[in-house]
């Protein structure tokens, strides 16, 4: 049931030119930009939070948003279920090419990363980690921001304030000995592990996971209490 909802999910996503153009394009584009324009071997760890910032925030954050206003707004979610599915299987299954879309262009962007020179991280399980973390953080946020969301239009300035902190969470944390405050932005974890994935030095790991499981936490709880499935009025 869930790779059926999935696979019909996939062919509806990439009929709609402008949520394809957002979840495809826009991180492949951004992620080729920055990897064409490091300057040194040390700007690298940048770079990469960046290409995986951007795979999170359009492919998944942005796409999550779109996808299920979008779909609450036609009735879809609803007629969904009416079925024999529940909804956690529903929106599994809404959700999970998105989910998986996400994470292939982050592998991708990392390919194209070392390809054009960057070093073979020190740690390999904290990408994975960054990945995982990074995933379940922007989905959990989609969902919640769906709620509040009126139409897919909308979506766009929906979700602006949340991916302008994650911005603002990223970069400070890829420097040498970033405040601890810093980590209570939603992208602090996420740019710590980058950072100490290719050898950073500047600890802080433990606070860099709190930081994405809290956030993710955070998203969930806003999901149960905002997410809508009939139509806003």
């Amino acid at each position: 049931m869930i790779a059926a909802l999935g696979v019909a999910e996939l062919k509806l996503l990439l009929r709609n030119r402008t949520a394809a153009a957002l979840a495809v394009l826009m991180p492949l584009g951004a992620g080729l930009f920055f990897a064409t324009n490091v300057e040194d071997a040390d700007g690298w760890p940048m770079v990469i939070a960046l290409q995986l910032l951007f795979g999170f925030g359009f492919s998944v954050y942005v796409t999550v948003t779109t996808t299920l206003t979008s779909r609450r707004q036609d009735l879809y979610l609803k007629r969904l279920r009416t079925g024999a599915a529940s909804d956690a299987v529903v929106l599994t299954g809404v959700l999970l090419p998105v989910v998986l879309l996400g994470l292939a262009q982050s592998l991708v962007l990392l390919g194209i990363s070392l390809a054009a020179g960057a070093p073979v991280p020190e740690r390999p399980e904290l990408v994975l980690l960054a990945l995982v973390g990074g995933t379940a953080l922007t989905c959990a946020a989609g969902v919640a921001t769906s709620g509040l969301t009126g139409t897919a239009e909308l979506a766009q300035i929906t979700t602006a304030p949340f991916f302008f902190a994650m911005v603002a969470g990223v970069l400070p944390a890829l420097g040498p000995d970033p405040d601890p405050r810093m980590l209570l932005l939603p992208g602090s974890g996420l740019g710590v592990l980058v950072r100490e994935a290719w050898g950073g030095g500047g600890g802080q790991l433990d606070l860099a996971a709190l930081s994405l499981a809290g956030w993710t936490a955070v998203g969930i709880a806003l999901s149960i209490r905002f997410f809508r499935w009939d139509r806003r009025g």
